[in-house]
């Protein structure tokens, strides 16, 4: 493992039995100072000067906040949060010092979460709005109007307030990504030590030595530093590149799983993101009913409790989910619910929106061109899995069908470990080379399944449809 890799997994696995020392502080002052003096410390210790990257980003925000009304905060604070990360990542340019992997991954959850907060108070305040309007179905409106979110105006968090929710040491580094509203309900949470947390932090934990070890077994056998030099054109094939190319997507994933795996754990210790079941709470967003944050005649331990607001993968669905869509769904889910909820929705043209979330996602993860040949190749993928479907599969008996979801099944994982490549390789000029090594045999594949599924629609060729008694 490298520093950066060790570093980290030292911080995810403090964090752990930090949050169960936390449960046992007790009111809102207390717990606030608590999560940011930890928060705060650890974003010092490790960044040093670089945390006054995150520190202007706070600042500039609030100032946002307190001077632009509600019906422009949200665009303002998204210009200014996610132009800080193009000179956060050019201030080198600038005769400044480059910042270190680990002010990279603080900045980069910190402009989720300020944005998120001029969202949610843009939105907060048009739901009101047209509730006194009495035009709650108004088409601008109708879409925010009867999220839990806006049934209250979120008023502009002071200074204490916004530093607090964006130095929370969890998922400080890490994710999962959560509103302020989550971390306004975590902070008052009245009984915190008494929500039993013992079967969610087992349900989340399973996956981890699974997950872990398949990482260290697999990163010894396929370092990604191979993929960079001469060597590995020189002495391998097509066919050994394409096996490589899925070992090391195997790594990363892995990789991936047990970071998120951990920071999801950390949350379960301190509480953060626990809602009654009956609250119906959903990944990233929080509770979707209204109700208290304790309920009047149960005990907590008698009340059932969901994490799902602070999940952030479900490592089944992303391995055997059987479209490329439903794997991307389950995959660094909170993230995912943040660009579907704050930039998939708010584009105007439906055309449009998967181009614009994903080009954003690929500016959000970095400068570096991979990102972008690998982030740009989803709406193709989308699009040919749609074609594909319509032309096929719907034509199908359920044995078919069966047999069609598992063969997509494979593809699925073949076409992330394809553009996988982007995210590892992370120049243009590795990237392309990799994928001209093997023939762009993915680029290849989807024009051929695209001809064969335009050739069917357009000819009225049926697939021979298996009965159910088959």
């Amino acid at each position: 493992m490298s520093p950066d890799e060790l570093l980290y997994l030292s911080l995810l696995v403090l964090s752990i039995p930090l949050g169960c020392v936390l449960r046992q502080v007790r009111g809102p002052t207390w717990r606030r100072a608590a999560v940011f003096a930890l928060g705060a410390g650890q974003v010092i210790l490790t960044c040093r000067w670089d945390t006054l990257h995150s520190l202007v980003s706070v600042l500039g925000t609030f100032t946002i906040l307190k001077t632009a009304g509600p019906r422009t905060c949200h665009l303002l604070t998204f210009v200014w949060c996610f132009g800080y990360l193009a000179f956060f990542r050019t201030c080198h340019l600038f005769h400044l010092p480059y910042p270190a992997a680990v002010a990279n991954a603080v900045q980069l959850v910190l402009t989720l979460k300020l944005s998120s907060v001029a969202f949610d108070i843009r939105d907060s305040h048009l739901a009101e709005q047209s509730r006194k309007d009495g035009n709650d179905n108004s088409p601008n409106n109708r879409a925010v109007a009867d999220k839990p979110s806006a049934q209250e105006v979120l008023p502009v968090p002071s200074l204490t307030d916004l530093l607090c929710y964006s130095y929370c040491y969890i998922g400080v580094y890490t994710g999962p990504f959560y509103k302020y509203r989550t971390y306004h309900d975590f902070i008052h949470q009245e009984k915190p030590s008494s929500i039993p947390l013992l079967q969610p932090l087992l349900d989340r934990a399973k996956w981890a030595p699974l997950t872990g070890g398949v990482f260290l077994l697999a990163s010894r056998y396929f370092p990604i530093a191979y993929a960079h030099t001469e060597d590995f054109y020189a002495t391998s094939g097509v066919l050994y590149r394409l096996w490589y190319m899925v070992g090391m997507f195997l790594v990363f994933r892995m990789r991936m799983y047990s970071a998120w795996i951990l920071a999801e754990c950390s949350c379960i210790t301190a509480g953060l993101g626990a809602y009654q079941e009956s609250r119906k709470p959903k990944c990233g967003q929080g509770p979707t009913n209204g109700g208290t944050l304790e309920p009047g005649n149960k005990s907590p331990q008698e009340t059932g409790y969901s994490f799902e607001t602070i999940k952030n993968v479900d490592v089944y669905w992303v391995e055997l989910g059987t479209t490329i869509r439903s794997g991307m769904k389950h995959w660094n889910m909170t993230v995912q619910y943040w660009m579907a909820e704050y930039i998939y929705r708010r584009v105007p043209y439906k055309n449009f929106r998967v181009a614009t979330t994903m080009l954003l996602s690929a500016y959000w993860h970095g400068l570096h061109p991979g990102y972008y040949l690998s982030l740009m190749t989803i709406p193709l993928s989308l699009w040919v899995e749609t074609e594909a479907s319509t032309a096929f599969r719907a034509r199908l008996g359920i044995r078919g069908q069966r047999m069609w979801d598992w063969v997509h099944c494979f593809l699925k994982m073949r076409a992330y470990d394809y553009m996988s490549v982007g995210f590892l390789l992370l120049s243009f000029e590795a990237t392309i080379k990799y994928w001209h090594s093997i023939c762009y045999v993915y680029y290849v594949l989807c024009a051929v399944i695209l001809a064969l599924s335009f050739c069917a629609k357009k000819s009225g060729l049926s697939c021979n449809v298996v009965s159910k008694n088959d």
